[in-house]
């Protein structure tokens, strides 16, 4: 159990005072009203946050919502996580738990567990100030890269903010077409789907295959590491299994042919995609296990401008001793400033000061506006605080979470009305501390 020390005359310092002030500057007006005898109400209903496993996800350019996670325990493809976006290349940030989606010159992203919700559009991607179309997109160590398959053949970086591009590796034989590619996290190598019959790779390696490239040697190392199934010859996505086998995507009705980069072999009997039909792109990545969400949400929210609903999230432990809690806003409105609130109680205010969302919380709500604690949701529509159990901010003090105690969080962020400025809510949280 935490200590209960709740330092009252902190919260009401002139140093809390200047810091509601930088929040109404961010949030304009809509500040002033928000807070103020607007409490009562209904309580929404309750319902469990879903939790993702860890799985190989692909999809394709035939439809807006081709998009499907196979489930490897079963052979299973289910679909879609998310839609509204045709699939040529496909990647996922697993600290950000955000999928990143290129068609063609449009870069998207969607949070995991999206559960079919349109994607949000980033913008587009461009080299040297023109616009560049990407076939493969991959994500290691907080860097995504792109490989562009005509033209000026090579791999790319990505800025996830002006969505500017940056040739890192030239490839030597311009034959090559790379297309889906992935990351092995564990040694670092780069694995794309090679379709093009007439390369030949710096060791004199020819044909299509699988080719890794290794960019954590001081001369980045090229080579054709095995190739095709027998009479396969266009593979347009690639996704790798950390457990170490690699599978390819294909934009049509298939197997999911994998490898096993340890036996050198593939799967006799491998899955069969989901794919309606024939498209022209396809993309694939290894989906990392969504963290378990603690706590109860309640209090749905309301869709915003880019026709999401935004969602919170708990990570970390419900045991108030071992202060390992951390809130995220999943699919807020991208590059947005995000405030989150917290309360002991729960309440239902729709349309609070001309918001376009609800708020959830009641009695003495507590405002995270300490330096560092007002977060910008960045290209992916996402923003992270991590809690202190012992500083939880009421409008009267700073006090410490006490076993036994149930405590509501949710999170408010800048957002757009009929082209004017205005502001959403993500759902509740609920969590009951032992």
């Amino acid at each position: 159990m935490l200590p209960h020390s709740p330092a009252r005359s902190t919260q009401t310092s002139g140093a809390v005072q200047r810091a509601a002030s930088v929040v109404a500057f961010l949030f304009g007006g809509l500040f002033s009203g928000l807070f103020g005898g607007l409490f009562g109400g209904l309580v929404c209903g309750l319902a469990l946050a879903p939790a993702a496993e860890a799985q190989v996800f692909y999809g394709s350019d035939g439809t807006l919502q081709d998009n499907w996670r196979l489930d490897q325990s079963t052979g299973v493809s289910v679909g879609p996580e998310f839609s509204n976006v045709f699939v040529s290349g496909l990647a996922d940030d697993e600290a950000a738990q955000v999928f990143y989606i290129a068609t063609g010159a449009t870069l998207s992203s969607a949070n995991f567990g999206s559960a079919g919700a349109p994607v949000t559009t980033l913008g587009t991607t461009t080299y040297l100030a023109a616009t560049r179309s990407f076939t493969g997109l991959a994500f290691q160590n907080g860097v995504l890269y792109a490989s562009h398959n005509t033209g000026l053949e090579g791999l790319f970086t990505i800025d996830l903010v002006t969505l500017a591009t940056t040739l890192v590796y030239q490839y030597p034989n311009q034959e090559i077409a790379l297309e889906g590619m992935d990351f092995d996290p564990v040694t670092g190598l780069l694995y794309g789907a090679n379709d093009g019959g007439a390369y030949v790779d710096p060791t004199g390696a020819p044909g299509r295959g699988v080719v890794t490239i290794d960019l954590t040697q001081p001369t980045v190392v090229e080579r054709l590491a095995f190739p095709y199934p027998f009479g396969r010859t266009d593979i347009d996505g690639l996704a790798f299994d950390p457990a170490g086998r690699v599978y390819l995507i294909e934009d049509e009705v298939s197997d999911l042919h994998n490898f096993d980069v340890l036996t050198g072999t593939y799967d006799p009997t491998p899955p069969m995609n989901a794919a309606p039909g024939a498209a022209v792109f396809a993309g694939g990545t290894y989906e990392a296990a969504a963290p378990t969400s603690i706590g109860i949400n309640y209090c749905g929210a309301e869709l915003n401008s880019v026709g999401l609903r935004a969602n919170l999230l708990g990570i970390g432990s419900p045991i108030a001793s071992q202060n390992t809690l951390t809130l995220r806003a999943q699919s807020v409105v991208p590059n947005q400033f995000v405030l989150f609130l917290t309360s002991r109680t729960q309440s239902f205010v729709q349309n609070p000061g001309n918001s376009q969302g609800n708020l959830c919380l009641g009695g003495a709500i507590g405002r995270f506006v300490r330096p560092g604690q007002i977060k910008n949701s960045g290209p992916a529509g996402s923003a992270e605080l991590i809690l202190d159990l012992t500083q939880l901010p009421t409008p009267t003090a700073f006090v410490a979470v006490q076993a036994g105690e149930t405590w509501n969080f949710q999170a408010w962020y800048r957002d757009v009305a009929s082209g004017q400025p205005s502001s959403n809510f993500t759902d509740g949280l609920s969590v009951a501390f032992q």
